[in-house]
């Protein structure tokens, strides 16, 4: 049986080992929706201080209904610009969605949607599934995944169907530039950044906060298991850092902090030293970054400005 090496002794034994990995990922992801059309429409639109907001909706699938996300266009800006998607958090706060990623509601520390927009980025942020406008029931998300895994199906796969749909809508917009794509989260966010690399390549860029985990130190430590990573089998394969390491060599960002009750220090130092070897294969270890600092988990403005500078690097550049 498969099993993700510890260490890879060439570029090419990596990238055979990507290939497969991605193939039995896709497996534990579960039955995927059928493509429908996305209808899109644009609900209303306001001026802001240095962009544009505009409410949208488009179909993700049969029987779900429209999802609603917030596209933030920077006043003079060019067809054709650099883009990133903005997931947003958890936080246990299932009424907060995309509405906390534009400023409305919510955190000061998760408005990357705005803070982008207003260094030149189209921005956009949808409501995660089970958040806000897309509430299923009373607990949040536990009875809406295990419904999903009940029927062989993943809540983390409607995740990842989620944002490459938003990306379907969002590509199509005069102001994005398909091929100059970056994602961003925070917390979820982040690990939903983390399950959606392997399988969607439009992403160019991608910074990741504080959602680095692995199944072997969960297990250690008795965590309880976020939605977005419960993949049935899939830890037979691999461990989580194998999802990262699928994306190089293309340049990933992720931030952590020492005291992190969510994303904890040896998880993240065993991530870091696993991608930065990988990494290097390709002779790109600059294009993997672990920024760190004390604190527990928060996007705090140091982080954030390190990830915003990190698109300006490689998206602006």
């Amino acid at each position: 049986m498969f099993r993700w090496p510890e260490k890879f002794a060439s570029k090419q034994e990596f990238e055979q080992a990507r290939k497969t990995l991605v193939e039995l990922y896709r497996q534990c992801l579960g039955e995927m929706p059928e493509r429908v059309e996305l209808k899109p429409k644009v609900l209303t639109a306001e001026q802001r201080d240095g962009y544009r907001r505009e409410m949208v909706e488009y179909t993700v699938e049969k029987d779900e209904a429209p999802v609603r996300a917030y596209v933030c266009i920077p006043d003079r800006i060019k067809t054709g610009s650099p883009s990133i998607i903005c997931l947003h958090q958890h936080g246990g706060q299932f009424a907060l969605g995309k509405s906390e990623q534009v400023g409305r509601i919510g955190s000061p520390h998760q408005q990357q949607a705005i803070d982008l927009a207003r260094r030149g980025y189209v921005t956009i942020a949808a409501d995660g599934r089970c958040f806000e406008e897309r509430v299923k029931y009373w607990d949040g998300d536990g009875i809406y995944g295990m419904g999903l895994l009940i029927k062989g199906a993943t809540l983390a796969g409607r995740f990842i169907w989620d944002i490459q749909r938003e990306i379907d809508y969002f590509v199509t917009r005069p102001e994005v530039n398909k091929d100059l794509l970056g994602i961003i989260g925070h917390s979820m966010g982040s690990m939903q950044v983390t399950i959606t690399l392997p399988v969607e390549p439009r992403i160019k860029v991608a910074v990741a906060s504080q959602g680095a985990k692995l199944y072997s130190g969960m297990l250690e430590r008795g965590d309880n298991f976020p939605q977005a990573y419960i993949l049935p089998g899939f830890y037979k394969y691999a461990d989580l850092d194998a999802l990262l390491a699928s994306f190089a060599p293309k340049p990933l960002l992720l931030t952590g902090r020492n005291q992190d009750s969510v994303s904890h220090l040896p998880d993240q130092k065993k991530i870091e030293e696993r991608l930065q070897a990988v990494y290097d294969l390709y002779g790109a270890s600059a294009n993997v970054k672990y920024v760190r600092e004390d604190g527990g988990h928060q996007f705090s403005p140091p982080l954030r400005q390190a990830a915003y500078e990190w698109f300006d690097q490689h998206l602006k550049a």
